[in-house]
């Protein structure tokens, strides 16, 4: 009896780890700009909702050359009816060279690094993308020649996506003019998933690549460890 409910907790058990890494990570994107009020807020899902987290950048600022643009962010609960913590930060130009030495760094301590982000970015699904553009110059010519000038970056983005991710869900991409008067407003939604399967064996398969450089485990680490406390700091 007792080999019985061992044997019966062992499947459970293998059953559920099963379940776990055939299930999906889900993300979406949002962002809208309304003249000069700008929304960008991300959520992360997963374990069929049982994790939620969702990061909202209400404001965006530019403060100058010096203070860069600040970012007031809020982490919002389950529910997204309780504020459970709120930041300010500032994006200036040390950070951002700061941000790029870093990520060199990474380039360089890491077996082509290249090749696993495309590897990687293969096995993502995009469920759903919108993204809607009203612009009006003032002058109906412009304004003409402004859309299809937006018509065509749109273009290469979406091809570019297209490219590298499985795009299941047909994209709702416009431009629609205003003309005879000056507008600009787009907003953007971005929903996409993984199986946990594939960033587990994506995890493995990077930590394989660092360890084949000299110091690259290290310095992924020492990354990871900045990045944590900037999170700190800013909360």
């Amino acid at each position: 009896m007792g080999l019985l409910w061992v044997g019966f907790v062992l499947l459970v058990v293998i059953l559920a780890i099963i379940i776990v890494l055939l299930s999906f990570i889900r993300g979406e994107f949002y962002f809208s700009r309304v003249k000069d009020n700008d929304t960008l807020s991300l959520e992360m899902r997963a374990l069929f909702g049982l994790i939620r987290y969702r990061y909202v950048i209400p404001i965006i600022q530019f403060k100058g050359f010096t203070k860069g643009i600040l970012i007031k962010s809020e982490i919002v609960s389950k529910t997204y009816a309780k504020l459970k913590d709120e930041s300010k930060d500032h994006i200036t130009k040390d950070k951002v060279i700061q941000f790029y030495k870093e990520t060199k760094d990474v380039l360089v301590h890491t077996l082509n690094l290249y090749d696993w982000t495309k590897q990687t970015l293969a096995k993502v699904e995009c469920t759903e993308l919108k993204w809607i553009t009203r612009v009006g110059v003032g002058d109906a010519p412009e304004t003409a020649i402004t859309t299809g000038a937006i018509w065509g970056i749109k273009s290469s983005l979406l091809g570019f996506t297209m490219r590298y991710v499985q795009v299941k869900a047909t994209p709702r991409v416009d431009v629609i003019p205003q003309f005879n008067e000056k507008h600009f407003s787009t907003e953007v939604r971005v929903a996409a998933r993984i199986r946990v399967w594939h960033m587990v064996f994506a995890g493995v398969r990077l930590m394989v690549r660092a360890s084949k450089v000299k110091g690259g485990i290290r310095t992924w680490i020492q990354i990871a460890l900045k990045a944590r406390s900037r999170l700190k700091t800013a909360s």
